[in-house]
């Protein structure tokens, strides 16, 4: 029995792409895309034996997807427009653009597979010299219109996302300037309020358990405001980083131990792996800390309670420290990856969410992983992340990656 040919469908109608694949797949194999990139994508990875494709697509016109076919496979792959326009310009054009063939809407059941079959075989509709010139001439007219066009929406789109930038940047600023006066104040009050209860033993305990959880909530909001001042700072370019010789490992230590009774709590803990903990590179001690802090809070919180380890790995990849922190939580969806280093972006509904460093599924600012990226950039590293998909009951598990170069001055 011969083998199948392949026919990819590109068309953004739902309804249109279902009945072409069931016209034909009694007699092909159908790929489908639901626009223009989305078909690109798939002839990336697969060539079929011919192309069908709308004309009238909402993300590239027929002849742009034309010209890119060609550009990807080559002239020998058939590409066949299908459309409800009629006009002999349309018709004009897409033959024009490289189309071998033209099929109209609304497309006829009973005579669609044969034509397919004729496409293939070998038919080919052609344009005469003068109506090739002329529908060339107004294809290139209008792609650079449409150039021109799509140029000036970048650019207003890109000015409106400097703005944006500044105004977040600003509003950071501002913000974390008109709240560290009050809240040192309040810090302040607390703690003597605190040392009092505590001295006087009249006092009945409940009253110093209400001063230690306020001390609590002190104490996070400090936390808080000073990834907001180090997330503005570092978005306005205007923290200084204070390059040093330092030992990685003391600084991942330092970091786990922050949050030994949470993980103690959680019935978790935190296995270091790697054979470079006494590796010496230069580095901003205090930034190179918050990194590592983050990416362990954020390795608590996507593994339940008594879940699987979280594993501390510093070892070495070519000529960079390699740093990677896996845990075997909840996952990441793979279209969220790119996402994840974005400022203000979590992953974590919140609907269902608390705000929390160390709780599963806490919820942040959405600013500890930005800061990460921040801190690994200023010392010329790269950071990113992986994982097999998203799954709470499951736990397929993340890790995040860091390399850093090391210096030859202190490398040991």
């Amino acid at each position: 029995m011969p083998e199948r040919r392949t026919i990819l469908y590109i068309e953004d109608d739902a309804h249109a792409r279902n009945l072409v694949r069931k016209i034909l797949q009694r007699d092909f194999e159908v790929l489908t895309a639901r626009n223009g990139l989305e078909g690109l994508d798939i002839l990336k990875q697969r060539t079929p034996d011919l192309v069908l494709t709308d004309l009238n697509l909402p993300d590239l016109s027929g002849e742009v997807i034309a010209a890119r076919i060609r550009a990807i496979a080559g002239e020998a792959l058939p590409i066949v427009a299908m459309t409800a326009h009629d006009e002999k310009q349309v018709r004009e054009r897409a033959l024009a653009a490289g189309c071998i063939g033209y099929i109209t809407k609304p497309i006829d059941s009973r005579t669609l597979a044969a034509a397919i079959h004729d496409f293939l075989g070998g038919r080919i509709e052609r344009l005469g010299d003068d109506e090739q010139r002329r529908a060339t001439k107004e294809m290139q007219a209008d792609l650079t219109s449409q150039l021109e066009r799509t140029v000036r929406k970048l650019q207003e789109d890109n000015a409106e996302l400097r703005n944006l930038e500044r105004a977040k940047t600003a509003f950071l600023t501002q913000v974390s300037h008109e709240l560290r006066t009050p809240l040192t104040v309040l810090s302040g009050y607390i703690q003597m309020l605190h040392q009092r209860l505590q001295a006087d033993p009249r006092v009945d305990p409940s009253y110093v358990e209400l001063a230690n959880s306020a001390m609590a909530g002190v104490q996070r909001l400090h936390a808080v405001m000073n990834e907001v001042v180090v997330m503005a700072r570092l978005a306005a370019n205007q923290i200084d980083a204070f390059m040093s010789p330092v030992v990685v490992g003391t600084l991942a230590r330092e970091a786990i131990e922050e949050y030994r009774p949470a993980l103690e709590r959680r019935r978790l803990r935190v296995e270091a792996s790697g054979e470079c903990w006494n590796q010496m590179i230069v580095a901003d001690a205090t930034l190179l800390r918050l990194a590592f802090s983050n990416l362990v809070s954020n390795a608590i919180k996507a593994t339940p309670d008594g879940g699987g380890p979280i594993t501390f790995h510093i070892g070495k990849q070519a000529e960079f420290l390699h740093v990677r922190v896996s845990d075997h939580g909840i996952g990441i969806q793979p279209d969220h990856l790119r996402l994840l280093f974005k400022p203000f972006y979590t992953s974590i509904d919140v609907n269902r969410g608390r705000t929390s460093k160390t709780d599963f599924m806490g919820m942040g600012l959405g600013i500890g992983l930005t800061i990460v990226a921040r801190v690994v950039e200023a010392h010329n590293g790269r950071v990113w992340a992986e994982s097999n998909g998203y799954d709470e009951q499951a736990c397929p598990g993340a890790t995040f990656h860091i390399l850093l170069p090391i210096s030859g001055d202190v490398a040991r």
